[in-house]
């Protein structure tokens, strides 16, 4: 499991986050869809790069979006920079753990995409989170937070191995072969990850690696169902894929849809 949150900026690690996404549309497609059902501003909580946020600008989304890390939000900038109606967009360097919000306005959609809910590594962290997020929606106002299914194959891997993540081919052609070796605390369920990525040129030599280390925490279906039910939500959707398929025992992810209570 990996996600992108970064408190610390690193630049080579932004360079990754940028790679790792690229081409998918199937979660913009699905926060469409769910934006166009409550309107408002749309509130991105861990933009990364800004991939989601470009193409949601572009179908005339006004967005205010969120991310800790600077270098992460320099590719985000600069993809605004390109589009016509960039005054509809906000980047804003946050920490999620302390979010900074402009409290002035209200927002239709909140969405914590591609894992970043997940860098909330303690609950309270958690329950302060989505507490700040609710108090900032508008009547009848929805939260989507996208989380990955706890993997008994990671937590009983061995923490000494470094196992073949996935590969990536850039819009160069050229590839990037990442690798994962993580360890697992059951008591706090936060999990231990550390990165390599290894950028190939078009002979196959490596010329670059990236290694970064991140921590997230799993937090289980009823887990998650009873924080967002404590903190005023309710439940109006669990999903295990963007294409709106049902949450069953095969699904890598959990896709929560709530809906805030007046």
């Amino acid at each position: 499991m990996i996600h992108f949150i970064d408190e610390a900026g690193s630049a080579p690690w932004a360079d990754l986050c940028e790679a790792y996404y690229s081409g998918e549309r199937s979660d913009v497609s699905f926060y469409l869809d769910q934006s166009s059902q409550v309107g408002g501003t749309f509130l991105e909580l861990g933009c990364s790069t800004g991939r989601i946020t470009e193409l949601l600008a572009e179908f005339g989304k006004s967005i205010y979006a969120v991310d800790p890390s600077t270098s992460q939000l320099n590719f985000a900038r600069a993809k605004m920079a390109l589009l016509t109606n960039s005054e509809h967009v906000a980047l804003v360097q946050s920490s999620l753990v302390d979010l900074d919000i402009d409290s002035s306005q209200k927002y239709g959609l909140a969405v914590v995409p591609c894992f970043a809910f997940m860098s909330l590594i303690d609950a309270e962290q958690q329950q302060h989170f989505i507490n700040t997020v609710r108090r900032q929606l508008s009547p009848g106002g929805r939260l989507i937070v996208d989380l990955a299914v706890p993997d008994l194959e990671f937590m009983l891997g061995d923490p000494s191995t470094m196992y073949h993540h996935k590969d990536l081919v850039t819009e160069d052609g050229n590839k990037i072969v990442i690798y994962t070796q993580g360890d697992y605390e059951e008591y706090s369920q936060v999990g231990y990850v550390k990165v390599a990525a290894d950028f190939l040129d078009n002979s196959g030599l490596v010329t670059r690696r990236v290694v970064h280390d991140l921590e997230f925490r799993y937090t289980f279906r009823w887990e998650m169902y009873h924080l967002l039910r404590t903190c005023g939500f309710e439940i109006l959707g669990l999903y295990g894929s963007f294409d709106e398929g049902p949450y069953t025992e095969e699904s890598d992810r959990m896709i929560w849809v709530a809906g805030a209570r007046s």
